[in-house]
């Protein structure tokens, strides 16, 4: 597929955890994506057709590119696709670029709510309910056997008490990223900022999308595939910078779901261990993140 489409132009593998992205030396140079096995084609072409869309607003995204008689091709069994290279670096860590980075996901939320319709089905999600949350738990205790009963009581409690919380509040739901960090944005030589990798794109609770930025940037200068303590973040002000540009402030029961949102993305990964990790280490790890949070709900809520 290369070759098809280089011609005997140079290339590259530009990156990436699931998809094989490679940049191709044409003229002007471009970008193919060959996705992840279960990404469905209406889901592939409702993502081109969103990029398209976002064309007309004021945030930079690839600009999907026909691939030869379509916008698409098969690769065995997988979906490619076309799009264009913007040549970028990423924004270093630190806490300049992350406010940038917050106040960026506020444009992008409103750039989204204004051309979401009609919107691309839905991705795979396994952690979008409790049901789900306490199936990964049971899995995560069978496959680690009984060795693993210490830390899946921890998460049993405190999934049970997020459950309590998550029943006392309404959470307003919009399109979101479903990936948003510095990792997933660039720099390009104007100063503006692009954003990549819209494979979770899906309509969620928008605080979903906070919460899973402010866990990014809580790991950053981490060795990958390690949590540490969180109790040295601040959040108020990426707050203030993500509502600066966002359609609408967050809500009173948004901010009081705060530490709960904060608190569940851990925990999945902690009751997922069982699923994609082959240590407990990696639990506890996870659940050392997960009580953190929960440790500040007090102060994350007001």
């Amino acid at each position: 597929m290369i070759d098809r489409v280089a011609c005997g132009a140079g290339w590259a593998d530009v990156g990436g955890g699931f998809n094989l992205n490679v940049r191709i030396d044409a003229e002007p140079p471009v970008v193919l994506r060959v996705h992840r096995p279960w990404p469905s084609r209406g889901r592939v072409l409702g993502l081109r057709r969103l990029r398209e869309r976002l064309q007309g607003t004021g945030v930079r995204v690839a600009r999907p590119i026909p691939a030869g008689s379509g916008d698409i091709v098969r690769v065995a069994d997988r979906w490619a696709e076309i799009e264009e290279f913007i040549d970028h670096v990423e924004p270093p860590a630190g806490e300049e670029s992350y406010v940038r980075l917050f106040e960026e996901l506020g444009r992008l939320h409103t750039a989204l709510k204004a051309v979401w319709e009609p919107g691309p089905p839905e991705p795979l999600d396994d952690h979008r309910t409790f049901g789900q949350l306490r199936y990964s738990i049971g899995f995560t205790r069978r496959r680690f056997g009984p060795r693993s009963e210490p830390v899946v009581r921890r998460m049993r409690h405190l999934a049970g008490e997020l459950s309590k919380l998550r029943e006392e509040v309404e959470l307003p739901c919009a399109p979101i990223h479903g990936d948003y960090k510095l990792g997933n944005v660039g720099e390009v030589s104007d100063g503006s900022w692009a954003t990549f990798d819209l494979d979770f794109a899906r309509v969620r609770e928008r605080l979903y999308d906070v919460a899973a930025s402010l866990n990014h940037v809580s790991q950053s200068g981490r060795p990958p595939g390690t949590l540490g303590p969180v109790e040295s973040l601040e959040p108020r002000r990426l707050l203030d910078a993500y509502e600066s540009t966002a359609p609408e402030p967050l809500t009173p029961d948004e901010h009081r779901w705060l530490p709960g949102a904060l608190t569940f993305i851990p925990l999945h990964w902690a009751a997922t261990s069982g699923l994609v990790g082959d240590s407990i280490r990696e639990a506890e790890s996870a659940m050392t993140a997960a009580e953190a949070w929960w440790s500040r709900r007090a102060e994350l809520s007001s």
